[in-house]
């Protein structure tokens, strides 16, 4: 509250925050616009929007992090791995909402508007990739080692992640496509995406030291994303069950897809809740090796 009668009564202080915060400003404005727009233009007003507006806030935290590479022209901070493991997540996604109709919107923006975004941020991520592998000197592969264990290769490590994920999806999986590989790649998505972060989380915590604005916006997204699927999938889940089915592990697709929405969000939380902590306070915070600056 003080910072807040502080930009209030003091005109300096208001012009030096907007002048630091500009591009911060200008960026949610606009996409806070645009999902204003899309929900007037393209949605029914049905619930299952929520899904395409996770999908476009996640989409916008990939937005950011091209921004940060256009702007800073530097690429540290960002886990290659978390990045490798997201285009995994939506190419699998891609395999199923793109083609089948099971697991889409229920209002009009699941016509075409969720799988453009979902290919759109699969865009990103790649590009994000080739610039961290060919057009950036200022990554570091030490930093980035998550998976680095004694008989696996660090390039491999995310492999640790990917294997027990498409396990689980291989026995556990809903059946509204009807359709098995379709299916499964859902299913693996949403699974693999629940611990894709993870890379990210652990290259910040080795780290040691205040995450970069950009990164933390990026982070954050993902997490905003996390909570308006979460929302959505509370609701919907038994939707997800095959009551018809004989398998034996039929029924619980439900239940286990909410829980690792639960897990994905508890993954999450401690990193937004020191964000939105630090964006009061407009100072670096280093919290049990977890630096966030805004």
């Amino acid at each position: 509250m003080e910072t807040v009668r502080r930009l209030m009564n003091e005109p300096a202080a208001r012009v030096a925050f907007f002048e630091k915060q500009k591009l911060n400003i200008i960026m949610y404005t606009i996409a806070f616009a645009f999902v204003l727009f899309v929900y007037h233009i393209f949605s029914d007003g049905d619930f299952s929007f929520l899904l395409t507006l996770g999908s476009m806030v996640r989409m916008f935290g990939f937005v950011l992090l091209m921004i940060k590479f256009h702007h800073e022209r530097t690429s540290s901070g960002i886990s290659l791995k978390t990045l490798e493991l997201y285009s995994l997540v939506f190419v699998s996604r891609l395999c199923s909402i793109l083609f089948y109709e099971g697991y889409l919107p229920y209002d009009s923006s699941g016509d075409w508007l969720y799988q453009l975004v979902e290919v759109t941020s699969l865009l990103l991520c790649v590009a994000a990739i080739v610039y961290v592998l060919f057009f950036s000197e200022t990554y570091v592969p030490s930093e980035d080692g998550f998976g680095n264990f004694k008989y696996i290769p660090s390039q491999l490590g995310p492999v640790v992640l990917v294997i027990p994920c498409l396990i689980l999806a291989l026995i556990f999986h809903p059946t509204l496509n009807k359709n098995k590989f379709t299916d499964t790649a859902w299913t693996f998505a949403a699974y693999l995406e629940t611990v894709s972060v993870l890379p990210q989380f652990y290259l910040l915590q080795k780290a040691n030291k205040p995450v970069e604005s950009w990164v933390s916006h990026f982070v954050f997204s993902l997490g905003l994303s996390r909570l308006f699927l979460f929302v959505f999938w509370f609701s919907s889940f038994h939707e997800l069950a095959d009551k018809k089915s004989r398998w034996f592990f039929s029924g619980y697709e439900g239940y286990l897809i909410l829980l690792v929405q639960l897990v994905h969000m508890a993954i999450m939380a401690e990193f937004c809740f020191y964000y939105l902590l630090a964006a009061k306070r407009k100072s670096p915070l280093v919290i049990g090796g977890l630096g966030v600056q805004v």
